[in-house]
């Protein structure tokens, strides 16, 4: 008598690929969902630049629909968003800006020839009128030269002991010194000084570098309230530049500061007064 085969391998092979059926027609619906979302997200992008045309982006719309619907691009271009035109454009020439039209207007720079004693008598004027207190007791000091107005903020005012971050004290002071000062065309050099006493400090390893980072912060300061950067430059000197003697703690008190040295000379930059 035959024996019939086995059927468990056929019947092992039908279920497995019975599986893998059912798991593809499970998976089909990504592939719907993904359509809907491309078609809902295209459907946006239709209603938004719609509603933008009085703006004057007809063509930039235009270039985003085809990206999206031909899907060449792998992002959609950005749409300027403001304030919706009333009026009908008129030509396509108001579409184009001029860069020199686009340019912000500057606040004029005073360069009379006398300009430099007008403003040492306003730097005057601020320190008497708005900085009298910190006048009164030393902590700020106004001199000039043949080429330059030096003012003196000493370091007590302007940061802690061992410290570089300017103290609030420090930026009520520099924002209306800044104001005045970046209305002229001169040049400034913002000089860094300490004592002769060896630095003991986790952060720095000598004056040097404590003259430096303190002469950096002030210029940081007045560059965020406004000052030009090509017109203003730090530099430390450490302590070869005293005022007088460290012979005592007062003296020493006296010789750490930061000494803002304004040019006489209009200039296009520190740089050029420098070097050129």
């Amino acid at each position: 008598m035959n024996k019939m085969p086995p059927k468990t391998s056929r019947n092992k092979r039908e279920t497995f690929s019975s599986s893998k059926n059912n798991n593809a027609s499970k998976d089909r619906w990504i592939l719907s969902y993904a359509d809907f979302i491309t078609l809902l997200f295209a459907f946006f992008v239709a209603l938004y630049s719609i509603a933008i045309q009085n703006a004057g982006n007809e063509k930039l719309i235009s270039d985003t629909l085809e990206g999206v619907f031909d899907a060449v691009q792998k992002s959609v271009k950005p749409i300027s968003i403001g304030e919706p035109t009333t009026n009908e454009l008129q030509s396509d020439s108001l579409l184009e800006i001029d860069p020199a039209e686009s340019e912000e207007v500057e606040e004029p720079k005073i360069n009379a020839p006398d300009s430099s004693s007008q403003l040492f008598d306003q730097l005057s004027l601020l320190v008497e009128n708005q900085l009298d207190e910190y006048n009164s007791t030393g902590l700020i000091s106004l001199s000039e030269d043949q080429r330059w107005i030096n003012v003196d903020l000493k370091s007590g005012l302007l940061f802690g002991a061992g410290e570089y971050e300017l103290t609030n004290d420090a930026v009520a002071i520099l924002i209306p010194v800044t104001s005045l000062l970046k209305q002229f065309q001169y040049p400034i050099i913002v000089e860094g000084h300490t004592d002769d006493l060896v630095i003991n400090s986790s952060k720095y390893t000598t004056n040097w570098h404590l003259s430096s980072e303190r002469a950096s912060s002030v210029v940081d300061e007045m560059i965020f309230r406004g000052m030009t950067p090509e017109l203003i430059a730090p530099i430390g000197f450490s302590n070869h530049q005293p005022q007088v003697r460290n012979t005592n703690e007062f003296a020493r008190e006296q010789n750490r500061r930061v000494t803002l040295r304004i040019s006489k000379v209009n200039g296009e930059s520190v740089y050029d007064l420098l070097f050129k």
